[in-house]
């Protein structure tokens, strides 16, 4: 994944046209408000902004994850990794079947988001790609744009991992063959969501904690590269014991 620091970028209106923004602190950089103007998604001409329902996000994707010059969707080994994007707009939340309490969006506009591999619902909006995507498939958030593993936020009842190390040789320098099968299940946490939310809308802490090295699912969770370090992004029940 780039390391971009949204500080740097110049960021367009997240309406039709994508006015430039002036260059602002990470600190303070948010969605642009919507200019007036023509809304069309796919084919449709909108009589005004798009309304996104439920528990829904509508994000625009970072340039890497966009069309090239010649109109084409980017289709390499980097947009097989998690995405990131900008979110444009959010929907309020879900309300629960049986509680009918409102289950909160954990994802608001203007948030910097990491998405993963075939997630959500791609449209063209305003002449742009973008993708709508349920919040509960979000896997977090950098905290003033900046993608590193400290700036990242974990949503719900997932864990920021860096992954242990797997020995290469022995101790007395023998190499090692290390197959896919092998490969490590275990980690150290850096960084954990805000919790489980209820169905009463409460939000329910993980059972681990920063600091905690855990036992995950060897099929667990989604990998990603945070300044040139492995980690992974698990849910709490995706771990199996800590020490």
């Amino acid at each position: 994944m780039r390391h971009t620091t949204l500080s740097l970028l110049v960021f367009t209106s997240l309406a039709c046209g994508y006015q430039l923004a002036s260059i602002a602190p990470a600190s303070t950089l948010r969605a642009p408000a919507v200019s007036m103007g023509e809304y069309r998604l796919n084919n449709y001409m909108l009589p005004g902004p798009l309304n996104v329902l439920n528990n829904q996000v509508l994000v625009k994707l970072s340039k890497a994850d966009d069309k090239t010059a010649g109109g084409l969707f980017v289709a390499s080994e980097e947009s097989s990794k998690p995405r990131e994007g900008i979110v444009v707009a959010a929907g309020p939340g879900r309300t629960h079947p049986e509680t009918g309490k409102l289950l909160a969006n954990s994802i608001t506009e203007g948030d910097y988001v990491l998405l993963a591999d075939f997630t959500g619902e791609k449209v063209e909006y305003c002449g742009e790609s973008h993708l709508f995507v349920n919040a509960d498939e979000i896997l977090g958030t950098f905290e003033g744009g900046k993608t590193s593993a400290e700036a990242f936020k974990p949503t719900r009842d997932r864990a920021l991992v860096e992954i242990a190390e797997v020995a290469t040789e022995t101790a007395s320098g023998i190499a090692l063959a290390v197959s896919d099968d092998e490969q490590p299940t275990l980690g150290q946490v850096v960084k954990v969501g805000e919790g489980r939310m209820t169905s009463l809308g409460e939000l329910q802490p993980l059972p681990i904690g920063v600091g905690d090295n855990v036992l995950y699912g060897k099929y667990s969770g989604t990998d990603t590269l945070l300044e040139g370090k492995k980690f992974k992004i698990v849910f709490g029940s995706d771990c199996l014991g800590k020490w």
